[in-house]
């Protein structure tokens, strides 16, 4: 693959192009019913058959589910390659994100929100919201084979691990408010804890239970916006996976495999 640059490049075009599809097919009259669709979508882009719906039914869906597999292809290679600085990478993505906040209107406060384990599906999901309800989301999607909070040391800092103490989300938030000067930062760790708690479920449990965070976590982000007149800057360490365990039964896990959902580490600014 090419520079750092145009990797980071084509996987923004990549996500962005799937996301800007997605009016075109999915109402947003009932929220739940599109964030199971948003959930299908990269659930079937990467395991290649149905979780609770077939999309393949709709030749409309069938265009946004090669998107989406074209999108975790490069993720896949990007994660694959040992060509590729995956820290020089994030370091990327994130000045790209520090740009976009440089835009805003200086009578805008800001805040951050750290998600222990937020997915991209989520991030997609939130991010399609915001747009439908007449907000402008920027999304990006850092990669983290790992899932590791310590990887940041080295996208914040390069240097960092020479400091010799064990970076915490509250720390990642934290310098990540001050670098924006930030109101307030908070961390958000209802996904982890789904995460560990989702074993030997229905898939309906788990959307359901997703659905619900979500939805949390976007009500958050609206009241901050509305309240304050604030950028919300969101951003994650890694992101979950299902996998089938038996009995038509499944497990919310971390998977770090290139072949992954688990690997993302979605931020967005709101």
């Amino acid at each position: 693959m090419n520079s750092v640059l145009e990797i980071a490049s084509l996987l923004i075009d990549n996500l962005y192009r799937l996301l800007n599809k997605l009016p075109q097919y999915i109402s947003l009259d009932n929220p739940e019913e599109t964030y199971e669709v948003i959930f299908e979508i990269f659930y079937q882009a990467l395991h290649h058959k149905p979780f609770l719906l077939n999309l393949h039914r709709d030749a409309r869906l069938s265009l946004v589910l090669q998107y989406a597999w074209e999108f975790l292809n490069v993720v896949n290679r990007v994660v694959s390659s040992p060509d590729i600085d995956i820290h020089a990478l994030s370091r990327e993505m994130l000045r790209r994100a520090y740009a976009r906040i440089a835009e805003t209107p200086g009578n805008m406060s800001r805040y951050v929100v750290v998600c222990d384990g937020l997915s991209i599906i989520d991030a997609a999901y939130i991010a399609y919201r915001s747009k439908r309800e007449n907000m402008e989301p920027f999304i990006i999607p850092l990669i983290n084979p790992g899932g590791a909070t310590e990887t940041y040391k080295f996208i914040l800092e390069p240097h960092s691990y020479l400091k010799g103490y064990n970076l915490t989300l509250n720390d990642i938030a934290r310098i990540i408010a001050e670098k924006i000067e930030a109101k307030d930062s908070i961390v958000f760790r209802g996904y982890d804890e789904s995460i560990h708690r989702l074993k030997n479920v229905h898939a309906a449990e788990i959307v359901e239970a997703m659905y619900g965070l979500a939805s949390s976590l976007y009500n958050k982000i609206a009241r901050l916006k509305k309240e304050y007149n604030s950028d919300v800057v969101v951003l994650s360490d890694h992101g979950y996976d299902v996998i089938e365990s038996s009995g038509g039964l499944y497990d919310v896990n971390h998977f770090w495999s290139p072949k992954s959902l688990s690997v993302i580490a979605p931020l967005l600014i709101i």
